[in-house]
Parts: C-alpha cells; structure tokens; sequence
C-alpha cells in the first residue's frame, strides 16, 4: 500500500484572471486620481500655467503656427517709399521742365505740346496724391467721443514736404493758362481742371473760366503773335457743363464759399452758357415745329385719299387742321411740364413771377446754387432753415439777389 500524500490544496481563484487585473488597476487608478485631484487643488494656479501652455500648444500646434501668416505686416518699407518719393519728385521735374519749355518763347505752341505739357503734370499731381493717401485707421480703443465729436470737421492735410510740389504743380499749371501765346482749348481746360482738382487748388477756377472766353487767340504760324479778340457772348466760349460741375465739387469738398459761388457766376451765369443750351436743347425743337406744318400737310393730303363722302381738297384741310390742333396742344403741354417742374429742387426755389422761359434757361445755374445751399447747411430735413451766420446770411441774399429764394417757408417740411 502506497503512503498518501497530502497535497495542499491552492487558493481558490477567480474564473477570470483578467477582471482581477481590471479590478486591481481601477484601485490603483482611482488612488492615483484622488491624491493627483487633491494636488491640484491645493496646488496654486501660477504653478498650473506652465504645465497646461506646452499641451495647449501641441494640440493647436497647426493653428498656431498659421496665424503669423495673416499677421504680415503690409507698410511699405523705407527703400519703396523713398523709391516712391523718388518717381514723383522725377515726374514733378519733368511737368516744370515741360511747362517752361513753353513759358520761356513767345512763340504761339501748338495745341498737343501745351496739352503734353499739363498731362505731365496731372501725372505728377496723380502721384503726389497717391502719396499722401488716406490716414490709417484708428484702433478702436483709441476713439472715444471727444475725439468722434472734434473729428467732424476736420480733414486731412499734407504733410509740408509735400505741399511745396503740389504748390509748385498749381502755380506752373496757372502760369501755363495766363501764358499770352497759349490758347486754351476745351481739352486743355478740362486737363487743367482736373489736374486743380487733384491738388485741392480751385481758388483760380473763376479766373480761369472768365479767361476761357475773354483771352485774345494767338493766330499760329505768326512771330511775333498776333492776337484776335473773342466774342465771350458766343456759345463756344460757355464752359462745358461736366467741367463745371466738376469745379464746383471740388470747391465744395475744400469749404470755400465764396470760390463756389464765382465758379457759378463764371460758368452757369455767363450769357454764353444760355446761348449754348438754346443751341443744344432749344434749336432742335424748334426746328421740328417749324417743319411741322409741312409734315402734318403731306400726311393730310395722303390721308384725304382714303375717304369718299366729301371733297378730297375739304378732306385735307380737315386733316391738316387737326393735327396741327393735336401737335400744337401737346407740345404746349410738354413745354409747360419741363418749364414748371420742381421734384428736382431741394432748398432753392424760383421766386415769384420769374418766367417759364427764364427758368428753363437758368436751370442749370438754381440747380449749382441748390447743391451750394446742401452742402453749406444741416443735412437733416428737420433741422433746415436753423442755420445762421456770415456766410449763410451772404448766401441766402446772394440767392435772393438772382430771382431765387433760399428755403421758402411754404415748401419746408411741416409747413404745408
């Protein structure tokens, strides 16, 4: 018989060896995450900080590195700027070598060198202008009312080293038009024109339109020149309409009053400038009413051909009486309608008796002192006729001067 052997018997287990690993890591885990809470807890939140920025960096590591790229900075650098500085002082240079060129012979130039000679300085003046550009705009925290308020009337200036060239561009370009042998051609006005207006410069627009019809032509090919004297009646001396309007913008925009009011004297007031509309706007009219009577005879004798109950000479006389009667009612109609129309004006208004034929003529010139009285009072339709002072008490008897008046009672808003 074998001895038995007492075998010791193994503690038991459990079925699954892995949920005693899961359970003994979850305790483990659930210590360390107590003790790991408690120090954060207690720990101070400067000693967190560092520990957190790497994570956070990391995580957004690609959105970080993108942002400089839409931080670029755009300001022109110092080589572009003086490379810019340097091409408009070049093009100033040659505007004034071109300009005097001219000024300095008493020979009559031709129309395309005098005309060469201000687009090189409307060119420089692009330029000039281009450099002083628009302010940067400010960060909002840097706008509080006070500035907002005080910020309401002011407007941007050049800097002193550039409004010696734009002076230098204004003055050659007034020389060039008062030059006796230059004649100015509409092109040549408009160029200048436009070239003041670049600079801020229309203090000399008045002089420069009254020059435009009464300076005596050079006749070409003549040394020494001789001259012509003009008609400033004639409807080829008025000022054309866009040059004029544009003129007058530009003295608004710069506050002078009283530059705006000899442009429209000038311009829209010159006896010439109402011969020129009458020959634009009134011939053409009138042209068709005196071939009328013709046109409405050759319709009635063709129109009497296709009755049978009367006599065809009767016929077209019948005819020809009532289309005259048709056209000529109609158009006395139309021509009252143009005459007395007034949806267009704001604050000016005809006084009255003033003629339908005189506003129809001096419309253009209401309409120029309409956007004068806009542009120098409150923008508000309620707050109209509060204005006062010097200039606007000059304004308003200047208007009433001319057959006009400056916001008529009657008309304004709440006075019906």
């Amino acid at each position: 018989m074998k001895p038995t052997s007492i075998a010791v018997r193994p503690k038991p287990r459990s079925v699954c060896q892995l949920c005693d690993y899961i359970r003994g890591q979850s305790t483990r885990q659930g210590r360390t995450l107590r003790t790991s809470t408690l120090i954060r807890t207690t720990a101070p939140l400067p000693q967190l900080r560092p520990q957190l920025q790497p994570q956070k960096q990391q995580r957004v590591g690609s959105i970080v590195t993108s942002r400089p790229a839409s931080r670029i900075n755009t300001a022109p650098t110092k080589d572009e700027s003086y490379n810019s500085g340097a091409e408009a002082a070049l093009e100033v240079a040659n505007a004034q070598k071109a300009i005097n060129a001219i000024l300095t012979h008493d020979q009559v130039p031709s129309e395309e060198a005098t005309l060469a000679a201000l687009r090189a300085c409307e060119s420089a003046a692009r330029r000039l202008t281009n450099r002083t550009g628009e302010p940067p705009p400010k960060r909002k925290d840097d706008t509080t009312p006070a500035s907002a308020l005080l910020s309401l009337d002011s407007r941007p200036t050049p800097s002193e080293a550039l409004s010696k060239p734009i002076d230098l561009l204004s003055n050659l370009a007034y020389k060039l038009l008062l030059h006796p042998p230059v004649f100015i051609s509409p092109d040549i006005l408009k160029t200048y024109v436009i070239t003041q207006a670049l600079l801020e410069r229309p203090s000399t627009f008045p002089e420069v339109f009254a020059l435009y019809a009464t300076k005596p032509v050079p006749q070409p090919s003549t040394h020494p020149p001789r001259y012509k004297t003009p008609n400033p009646r004639a409807a080829r001396a008025a000022i054309p309409t866009d040059i004029a309007n544009l003129a007058l913008g530009v003295a608004l925009a710069t506050k002078d009053l009283h530059t705006a009011l000899s442009i429209i004297e000038t311009s829209f007031r010159a006896p010439a400038y109402r011969r020129n509309k009458v020959l634009r706007k009134a011939v053409p009219p009138l042209l068709g009413a005196a071939f009328a009577p013709l046109a409405a005879y050759t319709v009635a004798a063709q129109l009497s051909s296709y009755q049978e109950t009367m006599d065809p000479a009767l016929a077209t006389k019948i005819a020809f009486a009532g289309i005259l009667t048709y056209v000529g009612a109609t158009a006395t109609i139309g021509v009252v309608a143009v005459a007395t129309a007034n949806d267009q004006m704001e604050r000016v208004t005809w006084a009255t008796g003033m003629p339908l034929r005189e506003r129809w003529l001096r419309e253009d010139e209401r309409a120029a002192v309409d956007r004068v009285a806009c542009a120098w009072g409150f923008h508000e339709m309620w707050r109209r006729g509060e204005e006062e002072g010097a200039e606007w008490d000059a304004l308003r008897e200047w208007v009433g001067l001319r057959g006009m008046v400056l916001d008529r009672v009657e008309l304004m808003e709440g006075m019906e």
